[in-house]
This record gives structure tokens, C-alpha cells and sequence, in this order.
């Protein structure tokens, strides 16, 4: 409601309250009722006073925040401070203001107060609230209480901002592993390239006119007594392609952990460290997932997307409280960045479960913008034919993949028995997430 909305609205009921106490007082002088027409008029003015109070002290104030961090892990606290301003040229006697806040976190500060609001002046609430699990969560709105100052009329408005704080996942940093696979989820050697890696020595040759000085092996041709140039490996740098399965049906099946965290979430702390552990070797990573995105900004961070028009709708959706209908897969390019984790990161601290497009349907969509040659890492709690049908005729096209299965023993069996035979391997991690028996330092996973 807009102020100009609010200020007919006010004229109006002036103006009734005006006529309605002039009819009575017409009404009792032809009666000829003296004494009751100063007490029902004296009557009327107080009640139009009092309504005057209320509706122009409950005028839309301008309200504030902020937070020390919009981005956090999880269990970390955030401070705030809300700034209640009243814009206009009369006081606010009374107004009785509280935050509302997610439930079930501990809170500490001030979150309401009774106050006196003098014109153009500003008041300040100071608080802290410590996030405990992971997700999207509002800050907000404000609950706004006033009234008359002879307690005949009281009313409550709800402010429409709100602030968000989106807490990421938690996840493991990979250092040491016991046991290796064959397959090399960073590098992969080809056959022919146009690019040599200096860090692989494949053997020694003759020097041949044209080789640079940095190619010759020194020790090989003082003891040969002739000139030899070292062979490297032909290198292309693949990297990986994390999918995360986050439809509802994927885990209905799948079991939670012994500290009763559910296995959509161990699912996210899954794919998180998998690309902790591919950024901090250096390779390329990408992401993408069929979960829903609460702020409507898939694939990006929310400070990228403070400028755009599309965040403003979006934060409009969020804080009015609307349905959110929107079913836009999360995708993230495979690239190799500074800010590429962190931009995982973030989303995977958003992501939510839907019921939108089936993940071996995404995969199809996405196969056009995945590297022939890097590693599609597919993360589920649910194997179905649909699923077994997709991933093989994902193999069939030439891509290597690795299916990770969650907390559901049944489904890693009817994986394993479908994929295996097909050079597909399977991994359960229902144990631990066994992410020390996947790979052997940062070369495998």
C-alpha cells in the first residue's frame, strides 16, 4: 500500500467521522438535548483523535539492516543491526516493534522493544542469531504494533523487507588416501596433442636440430657422450563434472546417518568436498544439479546478482511470501577460477529439493556443454531403469563416468550389477562417505 493510498484513505475517514458527529448534533438540538450533545460531540472528537493517532502513527516506517555476512558456514553467528527511522514531521508515541526470525536458532540481543520515535529521528536494535543448519534464511520482516495514546484503537502491520543469509555446506579437505583407482579424475593423457606436459618425462631421444635447451637431458647425454632431448606425455586437461541428483523421490529411499542428518544433505557435503578437492589441485570443476534455487538465481552468487533485474523480482517473490513455482536446474560451467569454489559453494548452501526434471533428463540437456574428456561424477540415493538407461547411453557416447550412491545399500547393488560391466564404477558411500578409499593423494579419485 502505497502513502498516497494511505492518505485518501485517512481523508475519508475524517471526513466520516466529521459528518457522522454533525448529523448527532443536529439531530439532538431539534430534540433540544443540550447536555448530550457536548458529551456525545466531546465523545466523537476523542474517538477522532484517537483514530487520527493510529493510522498516522502505523504509516510504513523505514526500516534497515545490517548484517555482518550474507554468506557463512554453518554454526557461525551473525550480527545485526536493524535501523528503525521515522521519515515523517509528527512523533510516534508508542510503537511496539519485533523482529521475527528462524525458529530453533539461538538468539541473542535485543529482537523487540517498546519505543518513543521523535520525527526524523532513528532507533537501533542490536542482535545476533547463530545459523545451525544449512539452507536460505530470511532475516525478517519486521512486526510493527501502535495505537492511540488513550488505548482506544491498536493495530499491527507487517514491513515487507527482509534480508537473507544462505549457510554452506560443511566438507572434508582430501590430503592422504591409502587406496588408488586407475582412472585419473584431473589430468588425462590422450594420445595426440598439440601440448606437451614438462612435468611427465615419457623417455629420451636424439636431439634433433630445432629442440630447445630446457628439452635436453643433461645427465642422459654426459654419460652417452651425444646430445638427447627428453619425450613428455601429450596432456589434455579434462577436470570434472559434478551431478547432484536433489529431486525429492532420489531420497525418500535413502537412509539418514547414525547422527540423524539426512542423506540429501551428506549428499551436498559429498559433492562440496569433491570439488574442494578438484579446485584445490587446480583443475577445471563444474556442477550442476536438478535441486531448485529458493532466490531464483541459479548459478550465481547473490553479491553478482545484486545488480540485476532479476534479483529484485526475485527478492520481491521472497519477501511477499509468494509460491515459488520456479524449477530452473542449478548449472555451473566447468572452468578453472579463483572464486569457481566458492561459487559451488554458495549454491550448494541455497540448493533445495524439487520435483522438477528427473536428473538422467538434465544430464542429456547438459551432455553439450560436458568435455568429452572429463569425469561426470553423478551423485544419487536412488537408482531407477529410467536412471540405468540414461547413464549407459551417456557411456555409449564416449564419457567416463562415476556414480556415487548414498546411504542406500539396495540401490548401490542394482548399480553396481548395471554399471560395472559397462566400465561405469560405483562407489557406496553410506560408510563414512569412504572418500579416503576413492582416492590417493590429489591425482585420483
Amino acid at each position: 500500500m502505497t502513502t498516497r493510498t494511505i492518505t485518501k484513505k485517512l481523508l475519508h475517514t475524517v471526513i466520516f467521522w466529521m459528518l457522522l458527529p454533525l448529523v448527532l448534533f443536529a439531530l439532538f438540538f431539534y430534540i433540544q438535548a443540550g447536555m448530550l450533545v457536548i458529551c456525545i460531540y466531546s465523545f466523537f472528537l476523542l474517538l477522532l483523535a484517537a483514530r487520527i493517532m493510529t493510522n498516522l502513527w502505523l504509516m510504513p516506517l523505514e526500516c534497515k539492516r545490517e548484517l555482518s555476512d550474507e554468506v557463512i558456514p554453518i554454526g557461525q553467528t551473525v550480527k545485526v543491526i536493524l535501523k528503525i527511522r521515522n521519515p515523517y514531521f509528527w512523533p510516534i508515541f508508542w510503537a511496539y516493534i519485533e523482529e521475527t526470525l528462524p525458529p530453533a536458532m539461538p538468539k541473542e540481543g535485543l529482537t523487540k522493544r517498546l519505543l518513543f520515535l521523535p520525527p526524523k529521528k532513528t532507533c537501533h536494535l542490536y542482535y545476533s542469531v547463530k545459523i545451525n543448519q544449512r539452507g536460505f534464511h530470511p532475516i525478517g520482516p519486521l512486526v510493527v504494533e501502535t495505537g492511540d495514546i488513550f488505548g482506544l484503537f491498536r493495530k499491527t502491520r507487517v514491513d515487507k523487507k527482509r534480508d537473507f543469509v544462505t549457510a554452506v555446506p560443511e566438507y572434508s579437505v582430501i590430503e592422504e588416501y591409502q587406496v588408488g583407482q586407475n582412472r585419473w579424475l584431473g589430468d588425462y593423457t590422450a594420445e595426440r596433442s598439440i601440448f606437451d606436459d614438462p612435468s611427465r618425462i615419457r623417455g629420451v631421444r636424439e636431439y634433433r636440430r630445432g629442440d630447445a635447451l630446457k628439452r635436453i637431458h643433461w645427465k642422459t647425454s654426459a654419460r652417452l657422450g651425444r646430445l638427447q632431448s627428453k619425450v613428455f606425455d601429450p596432456v589434455i586437461e579434462a577436470g570434472s563434472t559434478i551431478v547432484l541428483d536433489f529431486h525429492k523421490d532420489s531420497w525418500a529411499e535413502a537412509k539418514p546417518d547414525k547422527n540423524g542428518q539426512p542423506a540429501s544433505e551428506t549428499a551436498v557435503q559429498l559433492a562440496c568436498s569433491i570439488c574442494r578437492y578438484l579446485w584445490d589441485g587446480g583443475w577445471k570443476v563444474g556442477f550442476f544439479s536438478n535441486g531448485r534455487d529458493p532466490l531464483g538465481i541459479p548459478g550465481i552468487t547473490i553479491s553478482q546478482a545484486k545488480s540485476s533485474d532479476s534479483f529484485r523480482e526475485a527478492m520481491d517473490a521472497a519477501r511477499m511470501g509468494w509460491k515459488d513455482d520456479r524449477l530452473a536446474p542449478m548449472s555451473i560451467r566447468a572452468r578453472r577460477s579463483p572464486d569457481q569454489f566458492s561459487l559451488i559453494h554458495e549454491n550448494l548452501g541455497r540448493i533445495e529439493l524439487s520435483d522438477g526434471l528427473p536428473i538422467e533428463t538434465l544430464l542429456r540437456e547438459e551432455l553439450p556443454y560436458i568435455d568429452r574428456q572429463q569425469v561426470i561424477v553423478l551423485i544419487t540415493g536412488k537408482v531407477t531403469d529410467s536412471l540405468i538407461s540414461g547413464i549407459l547411453s551417456v557411456r555409449a557416447l564416449g564419457y567416463r563416468l562415476m556414480v556415487f550412491i548414498v546411504n542406500n545399500t539396495v540401490a548401490h547393488d542394482l548399480a553396481f550389477e548395471a554399471f560395472v560391466p559397462h566400465g561405469i564404477e560405483v562407489f557406496d558411500m553410506e560408510h563414512e562417505r569412504r572418500l579416503t578409499e576413492v582416492a590417493t593423494g590429489r591425482r585420483f579419485l
